[in-house]
């Protein structure tokens, strides 16, 4: 065997190790997030509700409202007005 041959053979043999490791990896991973997912579910208080539920509305709110012009932001002066130059 020449030293090509033994160059492509070691670099087979390591591609095929590194991606059952990878996909090892990508399992284990997974499976940690899920049984987090489930230990937080089984050991939520009722602050840890309220707090997910607050912030997910305020998360809703900051996305949902509109943007809203004041008078003073509409005066010819003020930097968000007609007035103003981009």
């Amino acid at each position: 065997m020449n030293a090509a041959e033994q160059i492509e053979h070691l670099t087979r043999s390591t591609i095929g190790r590194l991606t059952a490791a990878s996909r090892e990896f990508s399992e284990t991973q997974q499976a940690l997030v899920a049984r987090l997912d489930d230990h937080q579910l089984a050991h939520r208080t009722e602050v840890s509700q309220l707090r997910t539920d607050l912030q997910t509305a305020a998360d809703a709110a900051d996305n949902a409202t509109p943007r809203i012009m004041l008078p003073a932001d509409i005066a010819e002066a003020s930097p968000h007005g007609a007035g103003a130059t981009e």
